[in-house]
């Protein structure tokens, strides 16, 4: 295909990136109704041309044998010379172009149907744990439960190659389960739900201890306490405007941090940046708010940071090795110490501000390839209070709430809306019995750091979740619990 696009006289650089992903897919609705997808497979290849005086074009086409393309390439090459010339484009270089295969391959062929077994041992799972939990929680009550699952397993495949010898391979597994657990009671008709997500880039016996057919211990706590919230939401409340009012801080659990993604996260997408979308930079690369949040608080992209100072590159939900465009994903320090030091870059946009690209380039399957997050997290500074337990971290509150999970977010250039599943109220440095009902929080986009405090426990950054941005993308946010102090930025409500 690059041989065929760089005969042209137009064009002066081609590059491709096709890529393949096979799925499994299980749904439980409400109802009981199964529904099974045993196997499916999808692919896509997008062709980038340039040419003279920065013209360019993209072409998108389904898997097909060369022969059924060569048409297809040729209208293309003879395109690429009517596009208006832009001067001022440019792809920077791709670092370490030597390196050829990422990934690791899936120990399940999808075409098997061996997955059935596994799928089916998963939902009895869920189904014993979901009763156990409820007896746990209310064993005097006669609560109707219901559920809805979701589950799949696939396997992403994807080429990167241009005109100038590069040439990559990605394969990246990965693992996918919602639960959405309702408890009804027959007496008052009220019903409550969570909704728990888990996904990492592993196989589908991720999900399983060793050589057996149970729930891994983790996922069995994580999926349990999701059940009993819905149970505990029975004896929740709101807190009064009064109580509003008097609020101090806001906690939040590692599972409510989707405002690091949404009010935080989509600033810092250097096409965003350039077009003069961001609230956070100025479309000159400069930081419209300097500093943007307190000296404790650090923000990065991509793998997850140890500890130590090293990166976790074999989780994440969001991760990937190397972008569409053949680059390395890097991690990348977005704040240091409240300050902003960083943008998520393609080649494109690298171009533009004439940095090196950091591996963010992402497409969906023949789509353009353009800026994306990965996992977005929270980081304490240097120095920064890092307490071992929440209730260390909540001794200084007096007045606050602790806001666990989320349902995604909507975002726009000032800021977020997302709505919380779960609260719990603290009163005088302690938890408080009170189980606080579904909220709204909404959080300013330009001082949403301003009040970052002090953290606890360790940094989870696995609250999976699909980002939207006229493609879809696999991500993740979180961060180390989180102690915020609370400022006109944030605004909660029942």
């Amino acid at each position: 295909i690059l041989d065929h696009v760089s005969a042209a006289d137009a064009v002066t650089y081609a590059d491709l990136c096709i890529e393949e992903v096979t799925k499994v897919e299980y749904n439980r609705l409400p109802t009981g109704e199964e529904v099974l997808k045993p196997y499916s497979a999808k692919g896509a290849l997008q062709l980038r041309l340039l040419g003279e005086e920065g013209r360019r074009l993209e072409l998108s086409v389904g898997l097909i044998p060369f022969e059924g393309l060569k048409t297809s390439l040729d209208y293309a090459t003879e395109a690429l010379a009517l596009q208006e010339p832009d001067p001022g484009f440019g792809l920077a270089e791709v670092p370490h172009r030597e390196r050829i295969r990422y990934g690791r391959p899936s120990p399940i062929d999808l075409r098997s149907g061996d997955l059935l077994p596994l799928v089916e041992a998963l939902a009895r799972e869920i189904d014993r744990l979901m009763r156990a939990a409820v007896e746990a929680e209310a064993p005097d009550r006669h609560f109707e439960l219901s559920s809805e699952l979701w589950a799949y397993f696939q396997v992403e495949e994807k080429l990167v190659a241009d005109t100038e010898g590069l040439y990559k391979t990605q394969v990246l597994p990965s693992t996918f389960l919602s639960l959405t657990t309702r408890v009804r009671d027959p007496k008052t008709g009220r019903t409550t739900e969570q909704r728990e997500r888990i996904g990492e880039i592993r196989a589908l016996d991720y999900f399983f201890e060793p050589g057996s057919e149970r729930l891994r211990g983790e996922h069995r706590e994580r999926l349990g306490s999701s059940v009993r919230k819905a149970v505990a939401l029975h004896r929740g409340r709101k807190l009064s405007p009064e109580e509003i009012e008097r609020l101090t801080h806001v906690v939040l659990d590692s599972t409510a941090m989707v405002f690091v993604h949404e009010a935080q996260g989509h600033n810092f997408e250097a096409d965003i940046v350039k077009e003069g979308g961001s609230g956070l930079i100025e479309a000159s690369g400069k930081p419209a708010r300097d500093p943007l949040g307190t000296e404790v608080v650090d923000l990065y992209d991509g793998p997850i940071r140890r500890p130590d100072g090293t990166f976790d590159t074999e989780s994440g939900f969001g991760t990937h090795y190397i972008d569409d465009e053949g680059v390395e994903v890097e991690p990348v320090k977005l704040v240091s110490q409240g300050r902003i030091v960083g943008m998520l870059h393609s080649r494109e946009t690298a171009h533009h501000f004439g940095v090196r690209p950091n591996g963010r380039g992402f497409s969906e399957l023949g789509d353009p390839r353009i800026p994306r997050m990965t996992n977005t997290y929270l980081y304490p500074a240097e120095g920064a209070p890092w307490f071992d337990s929440v209730e260390e971290l909540i001794e200084a509150v007096p007045f606050g709430v602790y806001l666990e999970g989320s349902k995604g977010g909507a975002v726009s250039k000032d800021g977020m809306a997302t709505s919380i599943q779960f609260g719990r109220l603290i009163v005088d440095g302690k938890f408080t019995d009170d189980v606080l009902l579904p909220a709204n929080l909404t959080v300013r986009t330009v001082d949403a750091l301003e009040g970052v405090e002090a953290f606890a426990g360790p940094l989870k950054c696995d609250d999976p979740g699909f980002c939207g941005k006229g493609q879809t993308k696999t991500v993740t946010d979180g961060g180390p619990i989180t102690r915020i102090r609370r400022t006109p930025a944030i605004t909660i409500g029942w």
